[in-house]
């Protein structure tokens, strides 16, 4: 059972990662830092998992397929894809001349993107904990 489950959840998450990759130009806090892609991997990987375990914790609703309900894996999927999407910042329509650059406080920046990462590992460790939970349980 453990193989399905993380087969729908794969592919959940492969559908909704290549549809937001294609959609945003730049995930949000997941904005790629070299030429890895790390920010779409991070993105999938929170996805995957997210996935994974709001499929097995959610009760089962939807047809089966091969005795499957994939409608759960679906639904966290979407949420957390909503959820990440929604920290990004529209796409510019065409490059307009700015006439001064506001001055950043770099510390305020470097202190946001390090309290944006601490939560995304914190997310992750704690939804690989409730997969674990569910099977074991």
């Amino acid at each position: 059972m453990v193989f399905y489950h993380l087969t729908v959840a794969l592919v959940v998450a492969l559908l909704l990662g290549a549809l937001f990759a294609t959609g945003f130009r730049r995930p949000g806090p997941w904005a790629d830092d070299g030429a890895w892609g790390l920010g779409l991997l991070m993105f999938f990987l929170v996805i995957f998992l997210a996935s994974w375990a709001g499929g097995v914790w959610i009760a089962p609703v939807g047809p089966a397929v091969w005795g499957i309900y994939w409608l759960p894996f679906l639904a966290a999927g979407l949420i957390f894809a909503l959820l990440l999407a929604s920290t990004t910042t529209p796409r510019p329509r065409r490059a307009r001349p700015v006439a001064a650059e506001p001055s950043t406080n770099h510390e305020a920046v470097a202190a946001s993107a390090a309290a944006v990462e601490a939560f995304v590992w914190v997310l992750v460790i704690t939804l690989i904990a409730a997969i674990i939970t569910r099977y074991a349980y």
